[in-house]
């Protein structure tokens, strides 16, 4: 008996020994489907990512919450997460950083270069906008109606137009709203879901991005186009946040919990009569994305400025 047992037991080994490696199952998905026209800066899940038209990452610098980005003309990376930040990517330093005293509810969620060379911010959880000289100091300051002191939804995208005013949104009260330097109401729409990013295009329309839907309003605020996110059949789109709009009309988005729900994309653009460009996917690494910067093949902005 002890020698069948034996001889069982190296039987058994050899089998072990020589049977083949289990094959990994391939991706159920490519990362990027269809081709940018050029690189993308976005925010992806706690970092910011610099990615070529085939969705690889070429440089990232970490964060948390990241909302918003801008590709700098000097080549610096402005992103804004609870706080905003400027970095060197050649060398990683951050270069600027302004830390809101309160962030009850998210300190920062907004910001903008400005051509003067402030930067624009919009503090959540005072419901403030400021313009900051690069040393750090308020040279601008306007306190706007809160949502709630402290709460997460006071205010997303903060944008100043070339009128010299200023495109907020409002998330929690689900608007947008036109203010000048003084705080007088010049536009308003309401929406029907969480305010997030806010453009104004060059025919004077606003286009909104509020997690269901992307909306362009007239000046009188009536609806004249608008991208639901089952308007491409096949293809499931969860919140859209930020939109940078191209020179020949299309728009690119970013998804927040894309893959939740059986969501399939983290980012896309799309032609005006809807039909999708391209889309980046990627569960693993990028489960929320919100904000992004089309550019061009060396990393540079597009011109004119951009529309986001």
């Amino acid at each position: 008996m002890k020698k069948i047992l034996t001889a069982l037991i190296l039987i058994l080994s050899a089998c072990i020994t020589t049977a083949a490696p289990e094959k990994l199952k391939p991706s159920p998905t490519p990362v990027m489907t269809g081709k940018p026209s050029g690189n993308i800066l976005a925010t992806g899940s706690r970092r910011v990512i610099l990615m070529n038209p085939e969705g690889k990452v070429l440089w990232q610098h970490p964060g948390s919450n990241v909302s918003d980005c801008w590709m700098l003309e000097n080549g610096h990376v402005l992103f804004s997460d609870n706080q905003v930040t400027e970095v060197d990517p050649t060398t990683g330093k951050v270069v600027f950083t302004y830390q809101p005293k309160i962030k009850k509810g998210g300190g920062v969620f907004g910001c903008q270069p400005l051509k003067n060379g402030r930067i624009l911010v919009g503090e959540n959880s005072t419901g403030k906008i400021l313009e900051l000289t690069r040393d750090g100091n308020i040279a601008f300051e306007l306190q706007l109606p809160l949502y709630q002191a402290g709460s997460h939804h006071n205010l997303r995208m903060v944008r100043k137009l070339s009128n010299r005013n200023y495109l907020v949104c409002h998330s929690g009260k689900h608007l947008v709203r036109e203010y000048t330097p003084e705080g007088k109401v010049v536009f308003e729409v309401k929406v029907d879901n969480i305010a997030f990013s806010a453009i104004r295009l060059k025919n004077g329309n606003t286009l909104v991005g509020h997690i269901n839907q992307i909306t362009e309003f007239d000046p009188q605020g009536k609806i004249v186009w608008q991208f639901s996110a089952d308007d491409i059949p096949g293809i499931k789109i969860n919140s859209m946040c930020g939109i940078h709009v191209q020179a020949n009309g299309n728009l690119t988005a970013g998804v927040y919990s894309a893959y939740k729900k059986g969501g399939q994309v983290g980012l896309f653009e799309i032609t005006r009569d809807k039909q999708i460009v391209w889309k980046y996917s990627n569960p693993k690494s990028d489960k929320s994305m919100m904000s992004l910067q089309m550019l061009d093949a060396h990393s540079k902005p597009l011109t004119p400025e951009p529309l986001r």
